[in-house]
């Protein structure tokens, strides 16, 4: 296996996301380019990384990741990895996770009248199998 600390796979790749809304120019499958894989496994999500778009920049400025087993009530019953305080257009950011258990990963921003826009997310979980990162 990799050594720790290395991420070797995105699970996260070939996903389905989702969103509480979208416009028909943004659908959340943009953010993981898959589909979706009805083999859902629970991971120990180990760091989250986001992708900013070089439009619109300030949009991810407040996000939060979240992980866990549900997508009920928003993410409330999930825990959070991370609060994306500001990433520059066009660059990617690492978030440590914690080794979080869940097979859900939200990326939820807070507030009213508010538009969420990112270019790409990458999951990365430690396979306790053998304890290594797959």
């Amino acid at each position: 296996g990799a050594p720790e600390g290395v991420l070797v796979q995105n699970v996260a790749l070939s996903r389905t996301a989702d969103q509480s809304s979208s416009h028909p120019d943004g659908p959340a499958r943009n953010a993981v380019d898959g589909n979706r894989d009805p083999n859902f496994n629970v991971y120990t999500v180990t760091a989250v990384m986001i992708t900013n778009r070089n439009e619109f920049e300030n949009r991810l400025d407040g996000a939060e990741i979240w992980i866990g087993n549900s997508l009920e009530d928003n993410g409330a019953k999930k825990s959070r990895c991370a609060i994306i305080s500001h990433i520059p257009k066009g660059r990617t950011f690492y978030f440590p996770c914690n080794s979080t258990e869940g097979r859900y990963v939200t990326v939820f921003l807070p507030g009213t009248e508010k538009i969420l826009s990112l270019c790409d997310v990458q999951v990365f979980p430690l396979d306790y199998a053998d304890g290594t990162y797959i």
